[in-house]
């Protein structure tokens, strides 16, 4: 979006990219700037912080346990399809 288009009064941004959240229920509330690092993490505990209806995040599993479910799943035999 081009910012200097689409300004909008509620919504200041100072540089790129500016993540604003507006928290469920609070229409006039003004919108809370995100300031962390741009790491899941530190916008996962932003959030957790600010949200109005809590969260969970649910864990990926590791890429050894959907390793070992793929082998658990194929037939056992080592055919390759071609093309």
């Amino acid at each position: 979006m081009d910012g200097t288009t689409n300004e909008h009064p509620r919504a200041k941004s100072d540089g790129y990219p500016t993540i604003l959240f507006y928290p469920a229920g609070k229409k006039s509330f003004e919108p809370i700037t995100f300031e962390g690092e741009r790491t899941v993490v530190d916008l996962y505990k932003f959030i957790k912080k600010h949200a109005s209806i809590p969260f969970k995040l649910k864990r990926q599993e590791s890429r050894t346990e959907s390793t070992r479910a793929e082998g658990v799943k194929s037939s056992g035999t080592n055919s390759k399809d071609e093309l």
